[in-house]
């Protein structure tokens, strides 16, 4: 079939690749549909591009790309509902945050996306373990001192 996609025009793709999100993407709950593209050869960079809507695409990244030991735990009723029944059918990712200057452009650790890949499932949980960044910095210096701490926000 083909796809028309943000990124890289129109492609085929196969019905097998599809992923399902059965409640969409916080703020996109009627996206449920998308695939994944790498963004470059030997790039650590996916694409997750809705099927629907060729508009909708995340840059994401697997976070041992980012970080050592991100670790957290999914609930029985999630492990549930993405038909979980090895881990090593789950493929992790985080969303990354675009900026203009390349030390800005942050990973979202706190909100992973969760996908099974053998059931061709996924979404999106929100961790209670708030040690994991919102924006976590993927480029900056800073990283190396604290790489996976909570950021610091001053009101």
């Amino acid at each position: 079939m083909e796809l028309m996609t943000r990124d890289f025009g129109k492609i085929e793709i196969k019905e097998d690749q599809i992923i399902y999100f059965k409640n969409g993407l916080p703020g996109f709950e009627t996206a449920k549909e998308f695939i994944l593209l790498p963004f470059a050869e030997d790039s650590p960079f996916i694409i997750m591009q809705s099927v629907n809507n060729p508009e909708l695409a995340f840059i994401t990244v697997e976070p041992g790309n980012l970080i050592e030991d991100y670790e957290f735990e999914i609930s029985d009723q999630r492990e549930k509902d993405l038909e979980i029944k090895s881990i090593e059918d789950i493929l992790v990712l985080n969303i990354i945050t675009l900026k203009d200057q390349l030390e800005e452009i942050t990973a979202n650790l706190s909100a992973p996306i969760i996908i099974n890949l053998k059931e061709k499932l996924g979404g999106q949980i929100i961790l209670d373990n708030h040690n994991f960044s919102v924006r976590f910095p993927i480029f900056a210096e800073q990283q190396a001192e604290n790489p996976a701490q909570k950021d610091e926000v001053s009101e």
